[in-house]
């Protein structure tokens, strides 16, 4: 199997640090996934100069919605047949990309969460497919983590999402049009980074029901889930102990601080014999969506 190792260790240096903990059979596959995911990110961020700039986005995606995985996706193309993300899951990552061509803020939190399912829950359930994840339940943690870290990126991104006039803060939460982001008063920053934080909190929830799941999954794979979920948590920990406002220089962990944290974590993961039941809450937004469903 190509190794993208290097994609993640250049554009996922978080989650790449976890990746030590990993087989390295495993730690390809996950590789794998994410240069994918990282692909399609790049084609719709990094492509917003002219009516064209999109066209290779769609070209990937129309390629693979008439001859499923054939001419589309060469990251994916080495995964065994039996561990291949789903087409509905990837469905679903794509849906969510191509929201971000057409963009519109969120009204709410539920379209907001329905957001994060699509770009980074989804991304979960892919991860649970190609590790070999069946079970149901798990699942729903491994949505809840992916939602987490995407709430905790666009908490620490919203200096440069408005930047390519992006907000994810959602209206009935906060609405201030675009250039208030990018041209705030003292009092549109208050508002701002009070409601960063209050979604930051919201992460925090989602932490802990993805915490549930991590311990379920084979022990080396856990632990490297747990520091990448321990150390994307600590960024939006860090943001708010520091007081950090948004508008300032993006918050990140240096390399002793993610040791630290590593290190804190080294023995805590710790095999559970029961799985534990899902909040139903954490979904009500979701239950139109693959793996998702309450039951």
């Amino acid at each position: 199997m190509t190794s993208y190792s290097k994609v993640m260790k250049k554009h996922g240096k978080t989650f790449f640090w976890a990746t030590a903990f990993l087989e390295k059979k495993t730690a390809d596959k996950l590789y794998a996934v994410y240069a994918f995911c990282r692909h399609i990110d790049d084609l719709i961020d990094e492509n917003q100069a002219d009516d064209n700039s999109y066209k290779d986005f769609y070209s990937i995606k129309n390629a693979w919605d008439k001859n499923k995985f054939t001419g589309a996706f060469d990251e994916l193309k080495n995964i065994d047949e039996g561990f291949m993300p789903r087409e509905d899951i990837i469905r679903e990552f794509l849906k969510g990309q191509m929201s971000d061509i057409t963009y519109n803020q969120p009204n709410d939190m539920n379209e907001l969460l329905v957001y994060c399912y699509q770009v980074a829950g989804a991304v979960g359930l892919m991860v649970c497919d190609v590790i070999g994840i069946k079970d149901p339940r798990l699942k729903y943690f491994a949505i809840d983590l992916g939602i987490a870290m995407q709430l905790t990126n666009i908490c620490r991104d919203i200096n440069e999402d408005a930047a390519i006039n992006r907000i994810y803060l959602p209206k009935d939460m906060i609405n201030l049009s675009l250039d208030s982001f990018k041209n705030p008063t003292k009092n549109d920053i208050k508002k701002i980074n009070l409601i960063r934080n209050n979604l930051l909190s919201v992460a925090n929830k989602y932490y802990e029901s993805g915490d549930k799941g991590i311990a379920h999954l084979p022990s080396k794979t856990a632990r490297a889930v747990f520091v990448a979920s321990r150390l994307y948590q600590h960024i939006g920990i860090k943001t708010l102990n520091t007081n950090i406002s948004y508008e300032s220089q993006r918050v990140y962990l240096n390399k002793f601080e993610k040791l630290k944290i590593t290190l804190k974590l080294l023995f805590k993961v710790n095999s559970k014999k029961a799985i534990e039941s899902h909040n139903e809450v954490l979904h009500l937004s979701l239950v139109e969506l693959p793996d998702a469903h309450i039951k």
